[in-house]
C-alpha cells in the first residue's frame, strides 16, 4: 500500500504556494543613474547657463541626490512656491530612491536681455534612467509612479494686445521612454507623458485683440488611463492651473530571458516671457520648497498572477485522489493538458 505522506507534504506546499493568489514582483536590484539640469536661454540667440549634475550607478541606500538650484540674474520669483527662493530661479532633485520635483518661476520687470524681441526662458529637469538585462522566467516590468502636485501659471496677462503673441508659456510634464531589446535584435518601444502647458492666445475684439489664457493637457496616450482633475484659480490676470496628485502602475511591457530593458523616467518644468511686467512658472512638485515628493518611482518585475485560492483547492484534491486510486490500482500515472490559455479580463480631464 502507498504512504499517503509520500505526496502530502509536496501536495501541501504547492497549496501553501498557490493558495495565496497574489503575483510575485521583486524590486529590481539594478542600479540607477539619476541627473538635476538647468538650463536659461534667450530666444533666439542662444543658452545662458546649461548646468547638469549626473551621478551614475546609484542605489536607494546609501540615499543620494542629485540636486540643482539655479538662480537667474534676471527677474524675480513670485509664484508663491519656495518662498525661501527671492530671484527667478529653477530647482531640480533627484533621489536615488526614485523622489524628486522640478520648478521654476521668473517675472521680469524690464527687457528679458538679447537683442530685438528676445524671450528668456528658464528649464528644470529630474531623470532616472535604468538599463539592465533580464534572466528570469517571461513577466511584465511595472512601473509605480506617484505624480506629486502640478501647478503651472502665468503672470501679469493683459486683457488685450496689439498684435499676436505666445511669449508667457508654463509647463510641467512626466514622461518615460522606455526600450525593450530582444534577444534576437528586435525592440519594442513605448512612451508615457503626462503634463500641462498654460499659454496665451489672441481673438479679434475691435481695433485689437482680447487675450487670453488658454491650456492644453499633454497625454499619451490619448486618452489617459485615468482623469486628471484640473482646478482653476478663477485669476484672469494671474491665471493657474493645478492638477492633484495621481498614483499609476505603468506596465512597461512583458520580458523574456536575454531581452534588455532600457527606460529614462523624466520630470520637466519650463517657461517663457518676454518682460516688461510679465512672467510665469511650473511645479512638478517644489523640490526646494514645502511641497516634500515621496514614493514617486519604484520598480518590480512581475510574474502571472497566481489562480484563486478556492480553485487550486479543488484541484489539488482532485489530484491527490486521483494519485493515489491510479497507485493503488497498479495502473500508471499519465498527464493530459490540452485546456487552453487563459485570456486576461479613459477619460477626459474634468474642470474643477
Amino acid at each position: 500500500m502507498i504512504d499517503r505522506n509520500t505526496f502530502a507534504a509536496p501536495i501541501a506546499a504547492l497549496a501553501s504556494l498557490l493558495a495565496s493568489g497574489t503575483s510575485h514582483a521583486d524590486t529590481t536590484a539594478a542600479p540607477l543613474d539619476i541627473s538635476a539640469n538647468a538650463i536659461e536661454s534667450i530666444l533666439p540667440g542662444g543658452t545662458v547657463l546649461h548646468e547638469s549634475k549626473p551621478l551614475f550607478g546609484t542605489t536607494a541606500d546609501p540615499l543620494q541626490s542629485a540636486e540643482l538650484l539655479h538662480l537667474s540674474n534676471t527677474g524675480v520669483n513670485a509664484s508663491g512656491r519656495s518662498s525661501n527662493i527671492s530671484g527667478a530661479f529653477a530647482s531640480s532633485l533627484a533621489q536615488s530612491d526614485g523622489n524628486g520635483g522640478v520648478g521654476v518661476s521668473q517675472l521680469i520687470f524690464g527687457s528679458p536681455g538679447g537683442a530685438g524681441d528676445g524671450v528668456r526662458q528658464l528649464v528644470a529637469q529630474s531623470l532616472w534612467t535604468h538599463t539592465f538585462v533580464y534572466n528570469g522566467p517571461p513577466a511584465n516590468d511595472m512601473l509605480h509612479l506617484h505624480f506629486p502636485t502640478l501647478q503651472v501659471g502665468l503672470l501679469d496677462v493683459p486683457p488685450r494686445r496689439s498684435g499676436p503673441s505666445a511669449a508667457e508659456t508654463a509647463e510641467a510634464s512626466a514622461r518615460v521612454d522606455s526600450v525593450i531589446t530582444h534577444a534576437d535584435g528586435s525592440m519594442t518601444q513605448g512612451l508615457f507623458q503626462f503634463g500641462l502647458r498654460e499659454f496665451e492666445t489672441q481673438f479679434p475684439s475691435g481695433s485689437d485683440l482680447l487675450n487670453v489664457a488658454d491650456f492644453q493637457i499633454l497625454e499619451v496616450p490619448n486618452p489617459l488611463v485615468f482623469t486628471p482633475h484640473l482646478r482653476f484659480n478663477g485669476d484672469d490676470f494671474n491665471p493657474s492651473y493645478t492638477i492633484d496628485p495621481v498614483t499609476l502602475d505603468l506596465n512597461l511591457g512583458v520580458i523574456q530571458p536575454g531581452d534588455t530593458m532600457s527606460w529614462v523616467y523624466t520630470l520637466t518644468a519650463k517657461g517663457t516671457t518676454h518682460g516688461f511686467e510679465r512672467g510665469y512658472f511650473a511645479f512638478f512638485g517644489d523640490p526646494f520648497g514645502t511641497d516634500v515628493v515621496t514614493d514617486n518611482l519604484s520598480e518590480t518585475i512581475s510574474l502571472s498572477a497566481a489562480p484563486e485560492a478556492s480553485t487550486f483547492s479543488l484541484m489539488l484534491l482532485g489530484l491527490f485522489a486521483l494519485l493515489l486510486g491510479r497507485r493503488q490500482n497498479g495502473r500508471p500515472f499519465r498527464s493530459h493538458s490540452n485546456a487552453p490559455a487563459a485570456t486576461p479580463g479613459c477619460e477626459r480631464p474634468v474642470l474643477v
